[in-house]
Parts: structure tokens; sequence; C-alpha cells
């Protein structure tokens, strides 16, 4: 039986396994636990989450599809973002756990929480930060804007150009040590 989208309810769905989130899927709130001694890897290529959730050295890669509202990442979990649109109202990254951002549609509206044990890697180029906001583009030419982000407050984002940087840095420095 297929419901008009307007009839279309968003669910809450806890993983414990391994898993994929598919087109079509639609979840209000997406939470991700692991069963020692195995972690829990959920993949996301489509559909639309309202809130993605990970704890417990769980991994979730997001290659194509929404998150829309809140990216929480706590208890030793990793967060890697490769494509698709997420609109972070809420961020929070604690407790040794990493967000890797690399490419798609990314923007955080509201001032992140980030705990001192965490670690956010934003892979990409042309960095600017105005006091305010961290904007730049993604490893995959994507922009993205980090918005009420005070650095001195955030030792521990790091800032990775994406790899013909470095190549243009390294030849730059070669033949500057070359004239000398």
């Amino acid at each position: 039986m297929l419901l008009p989208v307007s009839q279309v309810q968003a669910i809450d769905v806890d993983f414990y396994s391994d898993a994929t989130i598919e087109d079509g899927a639609i979840y209000n709130m997406v939470r991700i636990y692991d069963t020692p001694p195995d972690t829990t890897t959920v993949d996301m290529f489509g559909g639309s989450v309202g809130s993605l959730r990970t704890y417990d050295s769980s991994i979730a890669n997001i290659y194509v599809g929404e998150v829309f509202g809140e990216i929480i990442a706590g208890n030793s979990s990793v967060v890697n973002i490769y494509g698709g649109s997420v609109t972070c109202h809420s961020l929070a990254v604690m407790d040794l756990s990493t967000l890797n951002i690399y490419g798609g549609n990314f923007s955080s509206t509201n001032s992140p929480g980030f705990s001192e044990s965490s670690t956010v890697d934003i892979h990409g180029y042309d960095f600017s930060y105005d006091g305010w906001s961290l904007t730049g583009f993604l490893q995959d030419g994507s922009p993205f804007i980090f918005n009420e982000l005070a650095f001195d407050k955030y030792s521990h984002i790091n800032l990775i150009p994406e790899p013909g940087s470095l190549l243009l840095f390294g030849l730059g420095a070669l033949l500057m040590r070359k004239r000398k």
C-alpha cells in the first residue's frame, strides 16, 4: 500500500548491527550503538534523517541523503560526511568522538558543542574565519559554513587542506629552498 507523501510518518530507529539507509527512508531519529566486540557501521546512501546520534564506537558514513536537524556523536563514535546535504541546527561531538567532513552540502547554523576530547577534521580549501563563521570549500568543491564558531574555545578543530593544495605548498617550499 502506498501512502501520499503528506501522510508518510517519520519513525525512530535504533541500529545495533551494520545497516544501510537508502533512498525513500524517512527517519525522525536514528541512534547507532555497538554490540561489543563488534563495531556497528551504518552507511547512508539516501533518505532523510532528522536527528543522527552515534554511541559506543559506532560509525556513521553519510554519502547521499539528508540530515536536517542534529548530529550528536558520543562515546568514541565517528561520523564521516562524504556527501549529501547536512544542515545542523544542533551539532555536538563529545567524549573522544570524531567528526570528519570531506564533502557534501554542509552547514551548522548554531554554536556547536565540542568537548576537549573530541576531534573535528574539515578536509577542504580556501578556509576563511571572520571571528564568527568559518567558511570554505570541502574536498569535493562544495561550500560549507560553521556559524557561531569561536576558535579560542575549539582548539581541536583541524583544517586539512585538500591534497592538491598540499602538493602546491610542497612545490613552493621546494622552489624557495632551491633559490637560496
